[in-house]
């Protein structure tokens, strides 16, 4: 049987990798930064410390099933952690800090070996100092590539195109040669997982990944999420997430104000961090921010949204995505947003970078009253295919198949 050594920094999706690999009896080790109930982590939780550090450790427990296989790797994950708090927190220098703290914590990896793993999985690059050994070893390498990997070169070139809106981009592209010249990824990996068509879709395209050595695992959702009631209001459009470029913000921004041209009197309303820029941006006139709201209150938006609209240029497979499809909320997005919603049925896709076509859907949308009750009823079916209990199964199944069938076994 396959044993998996899983390397993750963080509680991505409440670690549901080592869990359900727990839960199938695959997971060798789990491999992790700080956790707020193992190690240095557990006792900093309980200590009030800079910028939120204990409650953001409460919010990282690792399961029960996962513990007896975990190692933290508190000297790595302390030292990068003064250096942020302490340090400058100008874009290159983080940038810099986050390099050099993968590389201590590639060389505390190595120092804990692979155990009786017979392959290795991995949240994008994290660990990527072990992948050529891993593969000199025979072990073979999963990679989790949960976000477009040429996000950085299209944020740039939207930074470039609306300097406006953000502060003058890095050179990601040379600070990457200079800091890791040599680096193999993606193409040192045995099989890419992607959330989205659009994360496979740019491996292939821009990254020289072979099709076979990728396959299709898209997310899931909460069940609860299913049970809400909602009351939708005609015309309220809810935006969720950080409202910048990336994330399209400034194309629904235009695309409210040609809406508001045609005499369109719905509201925008905008959930998730805002800068000062955009908030008081002359183009976002329209659009009303909310600022960030509690996980545990964004459902009170959804249940009163008649549209949930995400313009994005750039993500995975936009978990809000997930949670519009099962509060029944039709969902106007971009390819690129990654959602599993079927375009005219759940939904509609419009291009990236098209206000036009963003306005006119909003507006078909809102109009056809008709279309917009059958398309939330489609998009609760749809969510029922979603759970995160279905999301191990095509995530297993996918394991299993280890390239050797690159089609979804979602369709």
């Amino acid at each position: 049987m396959s044993r998996y050594l899983c390397i993750q920094t963080g509680a991505r999706r409440a670690y549901a990798v080592p869990r359900l690999l727990a839960e199938a009896g695959r997971l060798d080790r789990f491999h992790t930064d700080l956790a707020g109930n193992v190690g240095w982590g557990r006792i900093l939780s309980r200590v009030p410390g800079p910028g939120g550090l204990a409650s953001r450790l409460r919010g990282r427990r690792v399961p029960d099933r996962v513990l007896p296989h975990t190692t933290t790797h508190d000297g790595a994950a302390l030292r990068h952690l003064v250096k942020d708090i302490f340090g400058r927190r100008d874009p290159e220098t983080r940038f810099r800090r986050q390099i050099d703290f993968a590389r201590d914590f590639g060389h505390s990896l190595l120092r804990h070996g692979f155990g009786d793993a017979t392959h290795l999985y991995s949240m994008l690059n994290e660990g990527g100092g072990l992948f050529e050994e891993a593969k000199a070893r025979g072990i073979r390498v999963v990679s989790e590539v949960y976000i477009l990997l040429s996000t950085e070169r299209i944020l740039t070139e939207e930074q470039g195109r609306f300097p406006d809106w953000e502060p003058s981009p890095l050179d990601y592209a040379s600070l990457r040669e200079e800091l890791l010249p040599d680096d193999p990824y993606p193409g040192n990996i045995d099989l890419c997982l992607c959330p989205s068509e659009a994360v496979r879709e740019d491996l292939i395209a821009h990254w020289g990944v072979l099709p076979e050595r990728t396959a299709l695992v898209p997310y899931g959702m909460d069940p609860r999420w299913l049970e809400l009631e909602t009351r939708p209001e005609p015309g309220r459009i809810l935006f969720v997430g950080t409202a910048d470029l990336r994330k399209g913000i400034h194309y629904l921004a235009f695309a409210s104000e040609l809406l508001r041209s045609r005499g369109f009197r719905g509201e925008f309303r905008i959930a998730g961090n805002v800068s000062e820029t955009v908030r008081h941006h002359p183009d976002c006139r329209h659009l009303t921010f909310l600022g960030r709201i509690p996980r545990d209150r964004i459902h009170e938006e959804f249940q009163r949204a008649d549209l949930f609209v995400l313009p994005s240029l750039a993500e995975g497979s936009a978990e809000v995505t997930y949670e519009a499809l099962a509060a029944g909320v039709p969902q106007i997005v971009t390819r690129a947003a990654g959602s599993v919603a079927r375009d005219g049925i759940d939904g509609l896709l419009v291009p990236e970078r098209d206000p036009q076509a963003l306005a006119d859907a909003i507006e078909r949308s809102v109009g056809d009253r008709t279309w917009r009750e059958a398309a939330s009823v489609a998009s609760r079916e749809r969510a029922r295919e979603c759970t995160w209990e279905r999301y191990g199964e095509r995530l297993l199944t996918a394991l299993q198949q280890l390239a050797h069938n690159p089609q979804s076994a979602f369709k």
